[in-house]
């Protein structure tokens, strides 16, 4: 079965033993049952709950994955530093692997630093699978049963998260239909889409103290008008997700955490970065825009 740390399943509670009007999030466990998530402690996804302790490349808890509540929601966090997360909704005859969950995945965590973790994705009701290296387990967030109440927001109106340990707070949260509005530019403007690949793929990478790739060399390797190009596609989306500027530092968290950005998307964007060197176009680049690298 499922280890959720020793507690009892039962209606979800916060210490004072009243049930909370919200929704009840289940795991399907390794007993072929379904096994209630206690909203006042972590369930992590860790090898024993994903392989009963078989596969020795997953991690233990706090370095793995998990599922907390917080903030009147479900999350899906991670800190595992092997694996990326995949979480994708279960739909009648899809297949229990892991190869169709990060196909269909509709949210990616990916690996986390050292001692950080990934922006955590928010669960909605439905049924879910998540896929952690080669294995696959299945959630289910049930309604809540009574009405809604409305979520407290943290001190200030703010969305907090963890870093080590640490509160930090974002000023604004994003639209409710940000992920729709980038995926749909992303889809019309396939620039904009590699680009922001290759600026952020040490992020996609999930290398530890991750470096954006400098703008001049993104723009001589897509061949884009110039620098401002990479500046003006960054506040671009930052308008789509905050309706404001001033989130750079959390655009690269948005995007991975949303599947927005992928390891698919790197591997297209470098290839046509390799295309345009073979081809002579980011010497002619280099050439319009009378770049010089370092140390010449």
């Amino acid at each position: 079965m499922a280890r959720l740390d020793g507690r009892a399943s039962g209606a979800p509670s916060f210490g004072s033993g009243s049930a909370v009007a919200t929704g009840r999030l289940f795991l399907w466990s390794a007993a072929h049952e379904w096994v209630s998530c206690p909203p006042d402690e972590i369930t992590w996804l860790d090898r024993r709950t994903l392989s009963g302790d078989e596969d020795l490349t997953l991690h233990r808890a706090p370095r793995c994955a998990g599922l907390r509540y917080v903030h009147h929601r479900w999350e899906l966090f991670s800190r595992d530093t092997t694996y990326r997360v995949y979480l994708a909704p279960e739909a009648a005859g899809i297949l229990l692997s892991a190869e169709v969950v990060q196909r269909m995945a509709r949210h990616v965590l990916p690996t986390a630093p050292a001692r950080y973790e990934a922006l955590p994705v928010i669960l909605t009701e439905g049924s879910w699978l998540v896929s952690v290296g080669a294995w696959v387990l299945r959630l289910r967030l049930d309604a809540p049963a009574g009405p809604r109440a409305d979520p407290a927001a943290p001190a200030g109106g703010t969305q907090a998260t963890t870093r080590a340990g640490t509160i930090v707070r974002r000023r604004s949260e994003p639209g409710e239909d940000a992920v729709a509005r980038v995926r749909g530019y992303f889809e019309r403007n396939a620039t904009a889409r590699l680009t922001m690949a290759y600026y952020y793929q040490e992020f996609i990478l999930g290398l530890a103290a991750p470096q954006t790739v400098p703008m001049m060399n993104v723009v001589i390797a897509l061949d884009l008008s110039g620098e401002g190009a990479v500046s003006d596609y960054k506040k671009l989306l930052q308008g789509f997700i905050w309706k404001e500027r001033g989130h750079a530092r959390d655009l690269a968290d948005f995007l991975l955490a949303n599947g927005l950005l992928t390891p698919a998307d790197l591997d297209e964007a470098r290839q046509a970065a390799a295309e345009n060197e073979r081809n002579g176009v980011c010497a002619m680049a280099r050439q319009r825009l009378q770049y010089r690298p370092k140390g010449d």
